[in-house]
């Protein structure tokens, strides 16, 4: 049970660094074919088959996506990117308000 969960920590810490590098860069998330066989993926997944290249829990997380048929939620959709996207900008907005409130 611990190493489950540390395994989706570490995938969903590496998603929200893509999350967060591709919104300071004021980079776009999506391309035009996301499917896992595409060549161009879009910013956020080529950006996340990047880290492929370093983190063994990215490389079996999508190693796993690639050959399950049943695997449904990847954390990778476009859903979730607006909500993880939509959850840090009430936390950037929370802390400015914060800072507001003490000067």
């Amino acid at each position: 049970m611990d190493e489950e969960r540390k395994k989706w920590k570490a995938i969903s810490e590496s998603v929200v660094d893509v999350i967060l590098f591709l919104s300071k860069q004021n980079l776009p998330f999506r391309g035009h074919r996301e499917a896992f066989e595409s060549n161009n993926q879009g910013n956020f997944l080529e950006t996340v088959k990047l880290l492929e290249k370093y983190s063994p829990v990215i490389i079996k997380y999508l190693s796993d996506i690639r050959i399950s048929t049943k695997m449904t939620t990847t954390y990778l959709s476009p859903t979730i990117q607006n909500e993880l996207i939509l959850l840090l900008s009430k936390k950037v907005k929370n802390i400015v308000l914060e800072e507001m409130n003490l000067n």
